[in-house]
C-alpha cells in the first residue's frame, strides 16, 4: 500500500486491513537532495508525512518502509517536466509521476517484494471485463482521478487496487478517526511537489537560461518581446506586459524560434488535436467523450488512431487546448484511451500555425 501520510492512503490501508489483506505500507523517498526541502511539509515526501505515515501504519498493525526511488523520478519527472517546458509544451506532472513512478518503478519493486497486489489511495475504479481489466471513473465525481491515471497499462491495471473508488471523501472525512491520526490540520496539497512555493518559473530559471525574443500578433504585428519561452503558457493572459486594444493570450509557443504568438481568447479555441504516448483500453476509432484538462467538462467527440497517433475532433470547440496536456476520452464512465497532446488546429489557424 502506497503511504503517503494523507488522510486518502492512510483510510485505503485502514479499508484493506479490514478487508483481511496482508498490508504493507510503502512510503516513496522522491526528491533528490539538491531539493528535498523543496515543498517543506507540503511534499509528499517530506519528513513530516513519511513520520505520520509510519505513526499510522503502526496504530494499523502493518509494517511499513521507505522506498527510495529518487533515481527514477528526477529522470522521469523532473528531468521530462523542465525539457517540456523547454520545448513550449506545458507537462503534467502527475501523470508523469503515475505513469513512471507509481504504477512502474514502484510496482516494480514492490512486485519484487513478493506483493501480490498494489494499492494507491487514487479515487477510481477498476472493473473486470471479458476482454481484461478496464479504469472507471470513482463514484465520488468530485474527486475522480482517472484522467491522471489513464497511462496504467493493462497488465499492471490486472494487479492494482483502488479501496477508495467507491467511496466518498466527505464521508471518509467524518469516520477519519477510525486511523487513528487527526487529519483537521493537515493540508491537502495540490501543488508540484518539487517546486517551492508552486513558482514553478523560478524553478525553471534554475535549469533553463532566460532568452528574450519577439511576440507577435496573430498578423504577424510585432508587438514586444518575451523573457523566455519557457516562462509561458498556451492560454496565459496574465504577466504579458504588452499594451494592446483588448486582452491578449499566447496562443502558440515556438520555442526552436524563441517566438511568443500572442491573440484574442477566440484564437486559442480548437476542436482538432493529434496525441501521442496512447495508452487504449477500448476500439482504435469511434465516438466518445473527452476532457482535455482535469476540471473540464466531458465533450463529445471522434477518434481515430493510426500507428502511434491519435486524432481526435471534438463536437464543440475547446479554449486552450494545451500541448504537453492529456487528453483523455470515456465511453460510459470508463476510460477508453488516453494520450499527450502533441498538435492542436486552433480555430481560424491553419495547420496548428496562427
Amino acid at each position: 500500500m502506497a503511504m503517503s501520510g494523507g488522510m486518502d492512503s492512510s483510510f485505503a490501508a485502514y479499508i484493506l486491513k479490514q478487508k483481511g489483506y496482508d498490508v504493507v505500507g510503502i512510503t516513496y523517498q522522491l526528491l533528490p537532495d539538491f531539493m528535498k526541502d523543496a515543498n517543506g511539509q507540503k511534499a509528499c515526501c517530506a519528513m513530516e508525512t513519511v513520520n505520520r505515515a509510519r505513526k499510522v501504519a503502526a496504530d494499523l498493525s502493518i509494517r511499513h518502509f521507505v522506498m527510495d526511488l529518487r533515481e527514477d523520478f528526477e529522470r522521469y519527472v523532473i528531468e521530462r517536466f523542465i525539457e517540456e517546458y523547454k520545448a513550449g509544451r506545458t507537462p503534467n506532472p502527475c501523470v508523469l509521476c503515475n505513469k513512471y513512478i507509481k504504477f512502474s518503478s514502484f510496482f516494480r519493486k514492490a512486485m519484487s517484494m513478493g506483493g501480490e497486489k498494489v494499492a494507491t489511495g487514487h479515487y477510481a475504479v477498476i472493473e473486470d471485463t471479458p476482454d481484461g481489466p478496464v479504469l472507471k471513473k470513482s463514484r465520488d465525481r468530485l474527486k475522480d482521478q482517472s484522467y491522471f491515471l489513464y497511462p496504467i497499462e493493462r497488465d499492471v491495471l490486472r494487479a492494482v487496487l483502488f479501496p477508495l473508488g467507491e467511496e466518498i471523501k466527505g464521508e471518509l472525512k467524518e469516520k477519519s478517526h477510525l486511523v487513528h491520526t487527526d487529519y483537521r490540520k493537515v493540508k491537502e496539497s495540490q501543488d508540484i511537489c518539487f517546486v517551492s512555493g508552486n513558482d514553478y518559473r523560478e524553478f525553471l530559471n534554475r535549469f533553463i537560461p532566460l532568452r528574450k525574443g519577439p511576440a507577435y500578433f496573430t498578423d504577424g504585428t510585432l508587438l514586444g518581446y518575451h523573457e523566455g519561452t519557457h516562462l509561458y503558457t498556451l492560454g496565459q493572459r496574465k504577466g504579458l506586459g504588452i499594451p494592446f486594444r483588448e486582452p491578449l493570450y499566447v496562443v502558440e509557443i515556438r520555442s526552436e524560434e524563441n517566438t511568443l504568438i500572442l491573440g484574442t481568447k477566440g484564437h486559442l479555441n480548437g476542436r482538432r488535436l493529434v496525441a501521442g504516448e496512447i495508452n487504449l483500453f477500448g476500439p482504435e476509432s469511434g465516438q466518445s467523450f473527452g476532457k482535455v484538462r482535469y476540471r473540464q467538462e466531458d465533450v463529445p467527440c471522434a477518434y481515430r488512431i493510426s500507428g502511434s497517433a491519435m486524432e481526435v475532433e471534438f463536437d464543440k470547440p475547446i479554449h486552450a487546448i494545451t500541448p504537453g496536456q492529456s487528453v483523455v476520452l470515456y465511453q460510459d464512465d470508463i476510460v477508453v484511451a488516453g494520450g499527450v497532446i502533441e498538435t492542436v488546429q486552433q480555430e481560424g489557424c491553419a495547420a496548428n500555425k496562427c
